[in-house]
């Protein structure tokens, strides 16, 4: 189901805090599973795609982009969740998860 047209890069494993393994692809965002079957033409594809690539470009991590909370406590995220993209795929590809399950002893 995930192979047409498939990852960009991929798989990779990566171990987190409670000892489970992840593995994710990367994959170009108008082509990950989520949107596979969504029914989407070709040229509403595309012009997801575009938008994103818009984003990425644009959308740096040293800018605030929300205004600070002023209520209770942001999340925590297990720090091995925060991936590079492999070179070449820093604009316009994500990556997803396609498995999470416990290393084998």
């Amino acid at each position: 189901m995930w192979k047409k047209p498939g990852p960009a890069a991929g798989p990779f494993n990566r171990t987190l805090g409670d000892g489970s393994v992840v593995t994710y692809s990367w994959y170009r965002f108008a082509d990950q599973p989520a949107l596979q079957n969504a029914d989407l033409s070709p040229t509403e594809r595309e012009a997801i795609q575009k938008r994103v690539e818009k984003l990425h470009r644009t959308w740096t991590k040293d800018h605030p982009y929300l205004p600070a909370n002023k209520v209770g406590r942001l999340a925590s995220i297990d720090p091995n969740l925060i991936v590079k993209p492999p070179k070449g795929l820093e604009v316009g590809y994500v990556p997803i998860v396609t498995r999470q399950g416990w290393k084998e002893r």
